[in-house]
């Protein structure tokens, strides 16, 4: 059977968690937290990254890869109907690292993602691209650096104002195969 690990948390724990992964299913699979609990194609997961950013990550929109072939869609944080940005994996790429920022940022007095990066593998052309660093809008670097490698799947904790509506990715967890 296979195992998995999750990173520390960047960022804060305030808000709700938005776990990204639920188990490992009777067959050793990763179970997305998603409406249909889908099986996670755990060698090549992320599809699409679209994300909602300004001086802060304010949300990551993760499309996954399923075992069955199709997709899954879960959201970290704010959802914007138009993403700012968008980094999306050819079927030959995979991610390999996230990397960034977290912490108190001094204008919103709490801590918050305040900047990510991707970085992509093509595993035919054996090249790497990255994508990003998103977030950081106000140019003030704050918090303290993070890079995860062997990406699979992301959870979070997302403030809210009381009501619906999202105000930021508090923090980020990262899922990843171990090391061997």
């Amino acid at each position: 059977m296979q195992s998995y690990l999750g990173t520390a948390l960047v960022g804060g724990s305030q808000g709700t968690l938005n776990d990204g992964l639920l188990f490992l299913n009777g067959a050793g699979n990763l179970v997305l937290n998603d409406s249909g609990k889908n099986t996670l194609n755990a060698s090549n997961p992320v599809k699409k990254i679209d994300l909602a950013h300004g001086w802060v990550v304010d949300g990551i929109t993760v499309t996954y890869r399923l075992a069955n072939g199709g997709t899954s869609v879960v959201t970290n944080g704010t959802v914007l109907s138009t993403p700012v940005s968008s980094v999306t994996l050819g079927d030959n790429e995979v991610l390999v690292g996230v990397f960034g920022r977290a912490g108190m940022h001094s204008y919103y007095n709490r801590e918050l993602v305040t900047s990510i990066g991707f970085v992509i593998f093509d595993t035919v052309n054996i090249t790497t691209r990255t994508a990003g660093p998103f977030g950081n809008g106000d140019g003030s670097n704050q918090g303290k650096a993070f890079y995860t490698p062997d990406v699979l799947a992301f959870g979070s904790f997302t403030t809210t104002n009381g009501t619906s509506a999202a105000m930021g990715l508090s923090g980020l967890m990262v899922y990843r195969k171990p090391v061997c």
